[in-house]
């Protein structure tokens, strides 16, 4: 009975022993997870979660520790209530969303490492009235600010040359923006919305203005536009107060600098003004009234889509000193004869697609681009003879291919240069051979040849680049000896091929990270050893299907080795 007791006590104070201990561990976890945590993985912070009896949305000050290098995308998304954040030095990269929907965030220092603001990463901070940007910052990525409606100035570091798409969409409080360095590109709708701007002071450096770049920026009454602008987008200044001040000369157009920026749309006869220099895009836009244009001995470029659906437009000459036709430029016009003079080197996509009474236009001996599509369904191609492999020849250009069925294709000797699209969707091509003449080959030239296996490029090939999409969806593409005097390898050149393994030549200087991508039987990329700190991998992307998950997609495509020889 004794002993019965003794075990039973035992018993007792080993359950009890054990039921304290696992007492204080669960008052352990509920003590340390009442409060939000901070997720940090890789030295990346990537977000905060929600505690027992605090969450995400409800904190108001954040101080990011010691050691991060990135803020991760998303990781302050949405977090309402949220005042003020300190990000410590090391931090290089704020991610795509970070602060997204961060109503009232007021205050926050940039640190000076950091050299990336990315997507939408500060996208309705309506509470922002002033944020300092890191000396050392290089890029601003689309969206960075949008609809930061308090925010009142900015200056952009030295370092940034382009600012992206609806960086300042509809920050309609801002007054004043400051140019630090050399900026070149104002894209599309960067500041559009902001209606309290009023002047801007544009460097010397800037070429280009994108479509809408100021549209609605109604106090906007003070700018310069530099002598060496190239391109001025669609409505750049539309709704602005300088447009509304901008007095229309006797042929409906108003200029600002040498820029004729827009027109009434309804004359038969207009000459430009002698010291143009930039036709912007979409200026004659579906004007079907217009018959002729004079253009001025100083006019450089012609925009994108300027004279499209012009229907009464049959003539034009345009004068030496002009190097770009944009696109779409004179597309569905109804032009039957065309004069380009020596000085154009880019024919931009769909330039005088559609006008199919088209039957007489040059080409200049030294044009360096013939866009997408150009041509397309005009007399002059349609009625151009083909040889006996169906490719459509303009001197030492390769301009188009009839499609007569031919598996196997020899480019003529003398070729130098192969038209963007020649070859797009030719499904039956199973070969090509390319000569040493050949010195360009334009974007999507063979874009979809899925039977196109074989590509040879003659020894000692003049090639020195290969442009976007050049043999992207070859899908029965396995292998391919690129010429050895070959220096950039651009975006998607080989997107959906069918490589176990690929070389990069040894010349090569440059490959985009995205030109060797949706390759999912590739093993093994073999890059030289000289851009060994440049070149990465992209991501390979895959998107839901009904059939598999995009988790058992990327279980069965996995990343290709990277050798550097």
């Amino acid at each position: 009975m004794f002993v019965g007791n003794r075990k039973t006590k035992i018993y007792l104070l080993t359950i009890t022993g054990i039921a304290c201990i696992a007492l204080t561990i669960a008052i352990g976890f509920f003590l340390s997870n009442l409060k939000c945590k901070q997720l940090i993985e890789d030295n990346i912070f990537l977000g905060i979660k929600d505690g027992l009896l605090e969450k995400r949305k409800s904190i108001t000050k954040v101080e990011i520790p010691e050691g991060a290098t990135a803020i991760g995308d998303r990781a302050f998304y949405d977090c309402i209530n949220l005042k003020s954040i300190i990000i410590p030095e090391g931090v290089t990269v704020i991610g795509e969303s970070a602060f997204y929907n961060c109503i009232n965030l007021e205050s926050i220092v940039i640190p000076e490492t950091v050299k990336k603001i990315d997507l939408n990463a500060f996208d309705n901070c309506v509470k922002i009235e002033y944020i300092k940007l890191p000396d050392n910052l290089e890029i601003i990525q689309t969206g960075a600010f949008n609809n930061c409606s308090s925010l009142k100035s900015i200056e952009i570091p030295k370092a940034v040359d382009a600012i992206y798409p609806e960086v300042f969409l509809d920050c309609n409080s801002l007054e004043e923006v400051s140019f630090l360095g050399n900026i070149i590109e104002i894209n599309n709708s960067a500041f559009e919305g902001c209606e309290k701007l009023k002047t801007i002071k544009f460097p010397n450096s800037l070429e280009k203005i994108g479509k809408y770049a100021f549209r609605n920026c109604s106090s906007l009454s003070d700018i310069n536009i530099p002598e060496e602008i190239k391109t001025v987008g669609e409505d750049a200044f539309l709704g602005t107060d300088i447009l509304k001040k901008t007095d229309i000369d006797e042929y409906g157009c108003a200029y600002i600098g040498k820029v004729l920026v827009c027109s009434d749309g309804d004359k038969e006869y207009v000459k430009v003004k002698d010291y143009t220099k930039v036709i912007a895009d979409g200026v004659f836009y579906d004007n079907e009234n217009l018959k002729k244009i004079e253009f001025p001995d100083s006019l450089e470029r012609i925009g994108n889509e300027s004279f499209r659906s012009c229907k009464s437009l049959e003539e034009i000459s345009i004068p030496e000193g002009v190097d770009i036709i944009g696109e779409s430029a004179f597309m569905y016009s109804g032009l039957k004869k065309v004069s380009l003079p020596e000085s154009v080197v880019d024919i931009g996509d769909y330039a005088f697609m559609e006008c199919i009474h088209l039957s007489e236009i040059n080409i200049p001996k030294c044009v360096e681009n013939i866009g997408y599509w150009c041509f397309s369904n005009t007399d002059y191609l349609l009625d151009m003879e083909s040889d006996e492999y169906g490719c459509k020849y303009v001197g030492d250009i390769l301009l188009g291919y009839t499609g007569k069925g031919v598996r196997r294709i020899k480019i003529r000797d003398g070729t130098r240069m192969i038209a963007a699209g020649a070859f797009e969707d030719r499904e039956f091509i199973e070969g090509v051979y390319i000569p040493k003449s050949v010195e360009i080959i334009c974007e999507y030239a063979f874009y979809n040849c899925s039977r196109l296996k074989d590509v040879y490029f003659g020894e000692g090939s003049n090639l020195s680049e290969l442009k976007s999409c050049t043999f992207g969806q070859c899908t029965y593409l396995e292998e391919i000896e690129m010429p050895e005097n070959l220096k950039k390898i651009q975006d998607h050149v080989f997107i959906n091929c069918a490589f176990k393994t690929i070389t990069v030549p040894e010349n090569v200087e440059y490959v985009d990270p995205y030109a060797i991508s949706e390759c999912y039987m590739l093993e093994e990329i073999r890059v030289p050893k000289k851009l060994k700190d440049e070149y990465y991998l992209g991501k390979i992307y895959i998107l839901k299907d009904k059939y598999h998950s995009t988790d058992e997609l990327n279980e069965r495509f996995k990343e290709p080795n990277i050798v550097f020889y």
